[in-house]
């Protein structure tokens, strides 16, 4: 087991190294498509953006499509300010009251990137009374340029524009007492233990019962495209996916930071006998 751990979580790491906020999964899915071929398996990036694989099994008629996703919450710029700063807006729930002084990055559609951090408007706690009581929307945040600008030409001639996306960086850290921390572990991490699990059934040359593919899924922030591309012979869809932790909830962080085992185990004692 220790072996597939350490798997899961360095592809986990990686694959947080890599932007994917909905609508801009085009890297994170080559990224996926490439460690699925690394394993020995013959993956597909679907219509939708998706990466669909085959892991193997007996029964084609009673298949199951395990589904994790690969997008995550991000921004994209909405409007271009006089003064040079960027106006925001949401993909999917990314609250600004978390990502308030975070590192950015836009990326334009030449190809260039640039670095930016999110904040807001008047942000110096020395010069803005208001600056507690103020309310953290995307009304009253803005990004700014790492870059010698002044006014909205000179953003331009960057080659920034309206629509481009806007990364927030994922901080990850792996502590020393083997703890993952990060931004958008929902749902890369997921997505990386179905990974680990597939390396797993390969070396071991383990045929399942029934049929199972991987669906890593690329609009699931945004509420869509769970069901695109579901191969015929499928019977069953198991999202594996984050649990919330808070007020009136049974789960709490150890309870999510053993994932990997619960998950693990499930597949191979419960879900998909041998």
């Amino acid at each position: 087991m220790g072996k597939y751990t350490d798997y899961v979580m360095k592809t986990a790491q990686d694959l947080l190294a890599v932007p994917s906020p909905s609508g801009f999964t085009h890297m994170a899915a080559e990224f996926v498509k490439k460690e699925f071929e690394n394993l020995g398996y013959k993956p597909q990036i679907t219509q939708k953006g998706a990466v669909l694989v085959k892991l193997g099994g007996k029964d084609d008629k009673n298949a199951v499509v395990l589904a994790a996703h690969m997008d995550t919450l991000g921004g994209m710029v909405c409007q271009i300010m006089d003064n040079g700063h960027l106006k925001l807006t949401n993909i999917g729930g990314m609250n600004p009251n978390n990502a308030e002084a975070e590192n950015c990055k836009v990326y334009t559609k030449s190809g260039k990137v640039y670095d930016a951090t999110f904040q807001l408007e008047n942000a110096s706690v020395h010069v803005n009374g208001e600056y507690s009581d103020t309310k953290r929307t995307y009304e009253t945040m803005e990004a700014i340029l790492d870059e010698p600008v002044k006014n909205k030409e000179d953003v331009k001639k960057l080659g920034i524009m309206t629509g481009d996306f806007v990364c927030f960086d994922p901080r990850t850290v792996v502590t020393e007492s083997g703890y993952i921390k990060s931004r958008f572990l929902d749902d890369k991490f997921s997505t990386a233990i179905l990974l680990g699990y597939a390396k797993y059934l390969k070396e071991k040359e383990i045929q399942t019962e029934r049929t199972i593919y991987v669906l890593i899924t690329s609009y699931e922030e945004v509420g869509h495209g769970g069901c695109a591309a579901i191969p015929d012979g499928v019977t069953e869809m198991i999202s594996v996916d984050m649990g919330c932790v808070g007020k009136g909830l049974e789960c709490d962080e150890t309870m999510v930071q053993s994932a990997l085992r619960t998950v693990w185990d499930h597949m191979i004692t419960r879900w998909f006998p041998v």
